[in-house]
Order: structure tokens, then C-alpha cells, then sequence
């Protein structure tokens, strides 16, 4: 029997002020994103004309990409269903223990692949160097999309290409690189990083997988990993070196060199709140052949080097792309959705809600490039940013993609209205991942301790702060940051270890507050150098203020000067 819903009769049934709303679905994530085009632009400006229209075009091309087909491939992997499978056996019984994804998975993949967002320079029609700034503004665009399946695989295939052109031999280049990295390979994103165990976590050195030296250079390794991100061809793990407490760092192919299966077995896959698109595993290695990566001896500093930086960077890119897009969200819906007579992006409460989380997510994006120069430039201060990211830019993320439901009300807590419940659970996967917020902080706080690094950091920060001064209308904002600067700078001097121990997260808190007001100030500065009376980043740094103000008991000054006009939160907002 079938039953009609008469809507033309129904008044309740008829069209309304969101029939039809697609979100963001094909938009240029690229076109559409003014900060990462002015990241860019500065970041370049050394470049020559060729090199730099050749990357703003890849990138253009990969923004209408991830606007497109690889936001409608996500959407569809990411249903009952669809996530990947641990096959066990095949059909005539031998055991495989293969990882099977569903097709809109694999053609996520792919695409971003064969579109070189990791392996550019290993594309022959690609004439440029593949400069890190081009690469991470690719991942930070690929990460608008959530994790995706895709984002937190590219972030190990990447700390194995790392790995391998870093400390290698030249034997693994020449037969794993191709796998990894090869252009027509058809292993796509498919590298994975075993180092956590029950025992250790993070406390790598408690780990009690035994590496034992075997014939022909090879390793056999026993034990357990508790967990497996991204199960594939090729990862790199961690074992002690046979009775001794020395921590190697090695290889591992799913295929020995015969063609049979590696002697590891997968156990389950984990059930995890975010990052469903790829699969977590828990495994048990029986005589696994693996290769040394580099000296033994060196195992957990390579690993740092190599692998955890890597991912770390990673993980600020992934909480500012996720953000990026939990404001487009947010905005866009704001355009559609009436309430009480008008459309919500009128209401100001709406309005500055909007503005702040902007004002969040550049003030994440941001540093994480300036990190990534100073890296290349060789400035210390890069020490102490990137775990200083990795913390803040992740547990911020968090709030903005919540903001964000919370903005989009009943509609944003629906799946499959919204990618947002998606990206908010992928952004709290993303705050664990390569440490918690208490294992990177500790981290930050060793990088503090050393003079020379604490030393660059107020340096950097600080030329910022005094070349702003300068102007009448940032001095405010500029003295707010030096304080907190000078404050924090203080504590590291003076206090007792036992207190700032006790208090790093505290202290992370500061110097982010100052590096995020410090960038914004650069960036009026800039403008006002290159020939404008005023920037946009005024409003941001006045906005960042304003934050600060409500979030560090640090702050000091006159919050009432830092609160935004409807005109500069319109700016915000609409630029």
C-alpha cells in the first residue's frame, strides 16, 4: 500500500528557507580561502614567477578537488558500512590479514595521490622544488574534508618518505621508495607507524617488543602493538635490541621478500570515535622480518626526527584545515537558515560568534606556517612552536568545530546534514594523537628550558611587539603581548622546576597567547609597510585580544578597548 504525503495541501510539507541547501559542496576550497592565499603569497615572494603560478595553480586545482568529488568521496566512505575490513583469510584458506576499504575510500585516495599532494616531486612533469610551504598548504586543504581516511595516512607516508631519503640506505630507497612515494604506484597513502604499546604509550622506552638480529642484515622482531595507524604495504616501528634497553627504530614490508605474508597477525580493528575512514589495528608480530633505519642506537631520536615531527606538524595542519571548515560551515548556514524574520548572520551575537572563530583558526593556521619557515630558516624559536601548535592548535579545533554545531543548532548535530559531528569527532582523535595534551607540554616545557631556544623565541616575538608599537592604534594590543611575553619569560627564568612542571599547560597557554597576538601584529605591521594605512589584521589582533582577556589570568590592560565594532566584525567575518 502506498501512502502519498500530499505536501501541496500540507502547509508544514512545502518549501522552505533551507530547501536545497548544499553547504559548501563546490566551492574552490583554495578561492575561497583568503588567509591561506595570503600565507602564501608572502611565504613565496622569494620564488620565481614560474615556480610560484605553477604552485598557486596545483593548488587551485586541488581546492576545487576538495571542494568537489573528494567532499562528496568522504561523505561516502563514512557511512555504515563503508569503513575498511580486516580480511583474515582468503577464499581458499591462506591467512592475508589485508585491510579492504570500501571503493569510494580507495578512490579518495587515489585521487589525492596521483595528484602528487605528498610525492609532487616524485612526478616528472612537475619542473619546481616541492617546497614544504606547497606541500603543507596542500595537507592543511586536504584536512578541510576532516581526516577524511586520507589525511592521517598522508601524514605517515610522508614521515616514511622522510625517514627513508634521511637515514636510508640506499638499497631501501631504491626499493621502497617507489612503493611510498612512485608515481603509478598503486599503494596509495598505504605507510603506517607501529610504536605504541599497552605498557608504554607514549613512554616509548617501557615498550617490550624484542628485536633479534637474524641473517642477511635482517631483523626478526616479537611482540605486540597495541596501536597500528593506517595498516598497510610499509610501516616503521619500534623494538629493544635483545637484552639490552636500547630502543631501534625499523622497517617493516606486510610482504616478505619470498612473497609471503610478514609473520605479524592483526588482532581487531579499534573502535574509535573519529577517524573512521581508516582503519586502527591492534597486532601481534611472530617472527617479523624487518629492516634497522639507521644505527639502533639512534632508534628513538630518528623516530623524534624523522616520524614524530612529521606528524606533529600534521596535527596542526589537520586542526586548522578542520576549522577553516567548521567556520565555512557555519557562515554558510548563516546565509540560508531565518529565524524570527530575518536571516541568523544578522543577528550580532551570530555575527561575533563567527568572527571569533575565524579569529581562532587563523590564529591557529598562522603560526604553524610562520613554525614551518622558521624551520627552514633555521630559527630556534621553531623549537618550541611546533609542540607548542601541536597542543594548542588541537585542543582549540575541538572548540571550534563544537562552536560550530552549536551554530548550526539542531541541524548540526545530524550526520548526514552536516560534516560537522564527522570533523569534531576527527578533531578529538586529533588531539591524541603523537601525545596527549600533557606528554606535549612537557615537551614544549624542555624546549622552554634551553636558553638559546627560549632566548630566539622572545626574540621573535618580541621585534614583532616593539615594530608595532609604532602605531598608535596596535600599541595597545602590541603591550598586551609583551606582557604576556615578558611574564611567561620570567617564570621560565625563576621558578623552581617542581612549578613549572606542575604548571606547563599553564605556561603553554601564555606563550601561545603571545605567538598568536605576536603574528597578527606582524602581519598589520607588513601592510602598513607595503603602503596601507591600516589591515584587516588589526581587527584580528583586537579580536585575539579580546580572547586572551577572557581565557589568561595573565592578561592585563583595559579589556574594553580590545571589545570588536559591528564594522570590524563584519571585516572578520566576510573578508
Amino acid at each position: 500500500m502506498s501512502h502519498t504525503l500530499y505536501a501541496a495541501e500540507n502547509p508544514a510539507l512545502s518549501a522552505y528557507d533551507l530547501t536545497g541547501y548544499k553547504g559548501n559542496r563546490g566551492k574552490n576550497f583554495y578561492e575561497e580561502d583568503k588567509i591561506l592565499q595570503r600565507i602564501l603569497d608572502r611565504y613565496s615572494a622569494d620564488y620565481k614567477p614560474d615556480h610560484k603560478k605553477a604552485m598557486i595553480d596545483h593548488l587551485k586545482g586541488y581546492g576545487q578537488l576538495v571542494g568537489g568529488v573528494l567532499d562528496e568521496l568522504t561523505e561516502a566512505s563514512h557511512k555504515e558500512g563503508k569503513y575498511g575490513e580486516v580480511v583474515k583469510y582468503d577464499r581458499t584458506g591462506n591467512r592475508i590479514d589485508q585491510i579492504v576499504y570500501s571503493h569510494e575510500q580507495k578512490q579518495s585516495r587515489k585521487i589525492s595521490y596521483d595528484y602528487g599532494i605528498v610525492n609532487l616531486d616524485f612526478h616528472d612533469e612537475w619542473k619546481f622544488p616541492f617546497s614544504d610551504l606547497h606541500r603543507q598548504a596542500l595537507t592543511y586543504l586536504a584536512n578541510q574534508n576532516g581526516e577524511g581516511g586520507v589525511t592521517c595516512p598522508l601524514a605517515m607516508t610522508e614521515g616514511m618518505i622522510r625517514v627513508l631519503q634521511g637515514i636510508g640506505t640506499e638499497e631501501q630507497k631504491k626499493k621502497y621508495l617507489p612503493l611510498v612515494a612512485g608515481k603509478g604506484s598503486e599503494s596509495h597513502f598505504m605507510a603506517g607507524q607501529y610504536v605504541t604499546e599497552r605498557v608504554g604509550g607514549s613512554n616509548v622506552g617501557a615498550n617490550r617488543t624484542i628485536a633479534t638480529k637474524g641473517e642477511n642484515g635482517k631483523w626478526i622482531l616479537n611482540g605486540e602493538k597495541w596501536f597500528c595507524s593506517n595498516p598497510g604495504d610499509l610501516w616503521v616501528t619500534t623494538a629493544k635490541i635483545e637484552d639490552t634497553d636500547t630502543v631501534g627504530l625499523f622497517l617493516v614490508p606486510r610482504i616478505k621478500d619470498n612473497g609471503e605474508l610478514n609473520g605479524h597477525h592483526i588482532l581487531r580493528k579499534k573502535d574509535i570515535i573519529g577517524s573512521k575512514g581508516k582503519l586502527t589495528v591492534e597486532i601481534v608480530y611472530e617472527n617479523v622480518e624487518a629492516e634497522a633505519l639507521g644505527r639502533p642506537a639512534h632508534g628513538i631520536a630518528n623516530l623524534i626526527r624523522y616520524v614524530i615531527r612529521t606528524s606533529r606538524v600534521h596535527v596542526g595542519l589537520a586542526a586548522a584545515g578542520m576549522s577553516r571548515r567548521a567556520f565555512m560551515e557555519a557562515r554558510e548556514y548563516s546565509r540560508y537558515r531565518t529565524a524570527y524574520g530575518k536571516k541568523i548572520e544578522e543577528f550580532s551575537a551570530y555575527s561575533r560568534e563567527l568572527a571569533e572563530i575565524r579569529i581562532l583558526y587563523a590564529a591557529i593556521v598562522m603560526p604553524i606556517f610562520r613554525g614551518i619557515d622558521w624551520a627552514q630558516k633555521g630559527i630556534l624559536a621553531e623549537q618550541i612552536s611546533t609542540p607548542l601548535m601541536k597542543y594548542r592548535s588541537s585542543s582549540l579545533s575541538s572548540q571550534i568545530t563544537h562552536r560550530a554545531i552549536m551554530a548550526l543548532g539542531g541541524s548540526g548535530i545530524i550526520g548526514d546534514y552536516t560534516c560537522l559531528p564527522r570533523l569534531h569527532n576527527d578533531c578529538i582523535i586529533n588531539e591524541t594523537w603523537e601525545g596527549t595534551h600533557l606528554i606535549i607540554t612537557d615537551h614544549a616545557l624542555g624546549a622552554m628550558n634551553r636558553t638559546k631556544i627560549r632566548d630566539s623565541f622572545v626574540a621573535e616575538l618580541g621585534k614583532n611587539f616593539q615594530a608595532a608599537k609604532e602605531y598608535p592604534e596596535l600599541k595597545e594590543a602590541a603591550s598586551l603581548g609583551e606582557s604576556l611575553l615578558n611574564d611567561w619569560n620570567r617564570n621560565i627564568e625563576e621558578k623552581p622546576r617542581e612549578w613549572k612542571e606542575t604548571y606547563r599547560v599553564d605556561l603553554s597557554d601564555q606563550a601561545y597567547g603571545a605567538l598568536a597576538l605576536s603574528e597578527f601584529l606582524e602581519q598589520a605591521v607588513h601592510d602598513r609597510k607595503s603602503g596601507a594605512k591600516k589591515s584587516k589584521f588589526d581587527a584580528f589582533a583586537k579580536g585575539m585580544g579580546a580572547f586572551l582577556f577572557k581565557n589568561l589570568p595573565e592578561a592585563k590592560g583595559n579589556y574594553e578597548s580590545f571589545r570588536l565594532s559591528p564594522e570590524e566584525v563584519d571585516e572578520i567575518v566576510n573578508w
